[in-house]
């Protein structure tokens, strides 16, 4: 017996196989790219092109700018400082005031339009007649209404929902909604046919708010692009152009604003400094008053180099008082000695002490000459005590005088002494003061300064960006993009049958070919039979050909590999999972093909269940056969063999009636009796047997068999059937076994996998002929 060793097969891509699934698919794939690209070229063709217009806004620096001077007061409003305010300037472009005021000023909440048969034409310019919104309600969004007939000046606006109204040209018209205004411009014709849109201005600020797009290239470079995407190239230049004038406007009110705030806050500020000003210089006058000053740095240093000078004369007169009273003492002795001369003293001195000098001298001189009672020396003497009395007294005058010298000098170092010490607390207030004044004089005078620069930042009309480009639209649409759209509506056209088919695919669990069973099974698969159309002939005649025959041959030659040599016939039960996988059709063919002079073949129809054998009779009459022969001993089984009309070397024993126990007719001994005994007459016995997983008959009789044909149908069968199969492998129940795939397509064969197949088998499911086109897309 020939052992199959059962190992978990490796999953495994077949990226080949896996392709040319796709590529048999191919008519869906055209068929899907055609309807995807002509769909997108019809929607290029009707769908109203986008373009996207731009301006450029460039702010100056403040430092930079015209009125740079005005820095301590953040300029002014004009200019910006850093890249954080270019961001908030952004905001303000895109701000919804400004935009509310580009919506009153170019009358955006009424659009019109040109209706058309597929799509209506939006109007900007060249528009026959103007609506105004008077007055409206403010829960109103939109309105649409058709311009109807039109007689002179009175015309007619239809609505579906609110009917028709009837008004006259420049005459207030009251809608649902609110009162409008319609005027006619007599420099263009007008029809009707037109169509009008009346919308709420805070609808069209919102739609702004969304379409408009402020982006800010470069930070240090303080520029800003403002961008709008519209179907009206003049309309979003309009746009644009009116919100960046809006813009400067606003800021210029901002500017405006801030300088009137500027120049009433210099004012008042003048005002209170005057007053502190005038407060602090007549502090400065009384302080000066009180305390004499007229300079109090000059005053200070004329007191310091008065108490030197008086310092020096004190020292001078203390050395002459001191001299004096050395005279004093000189003068106190007797008369024989010289006074000292030409000390410095005063003149008078000087020359009496000199006279008695020179008196004292000419009496030495005469006494050298004479005695003391001489005439002429008493005369001398006389005079020289004469003389001495008088320095005596001249010395103490000039002691008198020389310490009235020195109390007045002292009196004026003192008072030079009282004045430098006042002069650091005095010049501290002063200072004070004197910084109270210089800083009131430099805000007075920066005030002034800023009230005249403000005045000319008032009269100067400077916009606050400057427009660096002027709203200009691209030429190219930035929507739709033609070449996108058709490249992705090729994509599509293949993804959707990709996606489909992958989903099929990816659900299809079914068995097509034997490489299916290959890639979760090691049992062998011995051939694969061709699928059959329903005017094919189901059976293998002499000298035949066909695919079908071809395969059965293919199936014999394989089975001399799988079935062991022995003298006695060769059994092979041929057996499937489920009811109508073709295992009768195996059976029958393989019989006719196994059959031959050599050898005869028997085909006994053991499927007592459901008997499908005498399906291939010409006969329509019913014969006896293996369930009479498994209840009714007395049955010969020579009367139950009948030699098939197509092959005269091959007999078969049909079912025979339906037993109402075909299980315990089968496990009663007698088929295995029957095999015995037809096993010596015939080189092949092939068993009909009944499906497995139905019921347990097949079972019953496994034992008999030497090999197992196990049939699955291409299309039908699932892979859990090639699972149960093994189990049953597993377990021991068959044995010997192998896979016969039937009804096997030439897509499948050779090209890919499919499921929609016909299966005939003389079964009542015929189907019908299918056209060419049925054929593509099967």
């Amino acid at each position: 017996m020939q052992q199959i060793e059962l190992q978990e097969k490796e999953e495994k891509i077949d990226l080949r196989k896996t392709i040319s699934k796709y590529l048999y698919k191919w008519p869906w794939f055209v068929a899907s790219v055609l309807v995807c690209v002509i769909g997108a070229y019809i929607y290029l063709r009707y769908s109203v092109p986008k373009y996207q217009t731009k301006t450029t806004l460039k702010f100056d620096k403040k430092e930079n700018d015209l009125t740079s001077a005005l820095s301590d007061l953040s300029n002014l409003g004009i200019g910006l400082g850093n890249a954080d305010e270019l961001k908030s300037e952004a905001a303000v472009v895109n701000s919804r005031p400004i935009l509310n005021q580009v919506v009153q000023n170019l009358n955006l909440n009424v659009e019109y339009f040109n209706t058309g048969d597929i799509k209506d034409s939006q109007l900007f310019t060249d528009i026959p007649i103007s609506a105004t919104i008077l007055k409206f309600d403010e829960k109103f969004k939109s309105s649409e209404y058709n311009l109807g007939k039109i007689s002179g000046n009175n015309f007619t606006l239809v609505n579906e929902k609110y009917g028709k109204f009837t008004g006259t040209f420049n005459m207030p018209l009251k809608l649902d909604f609110g009162t409008v205004i319609l005027r006619r411009d007599a420099r263009y014709a007008l029809k009707s046919g037109y169509k009008i849109i009346f919308w709420n201005p805070i609808e069209k600020v919102k739609k702004l708010e969304k379409t408009i797009q402020v982006d800010i290239p470069d930070d240090k470079a303080l520029l800003m692009d403002i961008s709008l995407v519209g179907t009206i190239p003049i309309k979003s230049e309009t746009i644009l152009n009116e919100l960046t004038r809006q813009y400067n406007l606003d800021g210029q009110k901002d500017k405006n604003l801030q300088a009137e705030n500027t120049q009433k806050f210099i004012d008042k500020r003048l005002e209170v400094i005057t007053k502190d000003l005038s407060g602090v210089e007549n502090q400065k006058e009384n302080f000066q008053n009180q305390n004499r000053i007229v300079d109090l740095q000059a005053q200070a240093e004329l007191a310091l180099q008065n108490t030197s000078d008086n310092t020096k004369a004190l020292l001078q007169q203390q050395a002459q008082l001191d001299l004096l009273n050395s005279l004093t003492s000189e003068a106190a002795k007797g008369n024989n000695q010289l006074m000292p001369s030409n000390l410095g003293l005063n003149p008078s001195l000087e020359q009496s002490i000199a006279q008695y000098n020179q008196m004292l001298i000419s009496r030495n001189k005469t006494l050298k000459q004479a005695t003391n009672e001489n005439p002429a020396v008493i005369e001398m003497n006389r005079e020289i005590a004469s003389l001495k009395d008088i320095i005596r007294d001249n010395i103490r005058e000039q002691k008198d005088a020389v310490k009235a010298t020195i109390s007045q000098l002292q009196n004026q170092i003192n008072t030079s002494n009282n004045l430098i010490e006042k002069v650091p607390g005095q010049s501290k207030i002063y200072r004070g003061i004197e910084r109270q004044q210089n800083l009131k004089e430099q805000l007075f005078l920066f005030l002034l300064q800023k009230r005249e620069e403000n005045a000319i930042n008032l009269s100067v009309d400077v916009p606050k960006a400057k427009i660096v480009n002027p709203a200009y639209t691209d030429d190219i649409p930035v929507s739709p993009k033609k070449d996108i759209i058709i490249l992705g509506a090729f994509l599509l056209g293949l993804f959707i049958p990709f996606a489909a088919f992958y989903l099929i695919f990816l659900l299809d669990d079914k068995i097509y070919t034997k490489d299916d069973i290959k890639e979760r099974s090691n049992l062998s698969v011995l051939v694969d039979i061709p699928s059959l159309e329903v005017d094919d002939n189901h059976l293998v005649q002499r000298n035949d050909f066909t695919e079908l025959a071809e395969s059965f041959r293919v199936l014999a030659s394989n089975l001399k590999f799988v079935l062991p040599k022995k003298d006695s016939a060769k059994v092979i039960i041929v057996t499937s999972s489920v009811k109508g996988e073709g295992k009768t059709l195996v059976s029958v063919n393989l019989a006719l093909t196994l059959a031959n002079k050599s050898g005869r073949a028997l085909l006994i129809g053991s499927d007592i269940r459901n008997p499908q054998i005498q399906r291939y009779d010409s006969e329509p009459v019913k014969r006896k056969g293996l369930t009479e022969f498994l209840y009714d001993e007395s049955v010969n089984v020579e009367d139950l063999i009948h030699t098939s009309y197509t092959n005269s070397y091959c007999d078969v024993i049909y079912a025979g009636a339906i037993p109402p126990n075909p299980q315990e007719l089968l496990s009663n001994g007698r088929y295995q009796a029957l095999i015995a005994q037809m096993a010596s007459q015939y080189a092949y016995i092939i068993i009909d047997s009944a499906p497995l997983m139905l019921v347990s008959d097949t079972l019953s009789i496994a034992d008999v068999a030497d090999a197992t044909l196990y049939v699955v149908r291409s299309g039908v069968s699932r892979n859990i059937l090639i699972d149960f199969a093994q189990d049953l492998v597993k377990e021991s129940k068959l044995k010997n076994v192998s896979f016969v795939v039937n009804d096997v397509s030439k897509k499948a064969r050779g090209y890919g996998y499919g499921y929609n197949y016909g299966y005939g088998y003389g079964y009542n499911n015929k189907e019908a002929k299918k056209t060419w086109w049925s054929k593509i897309f099967k």
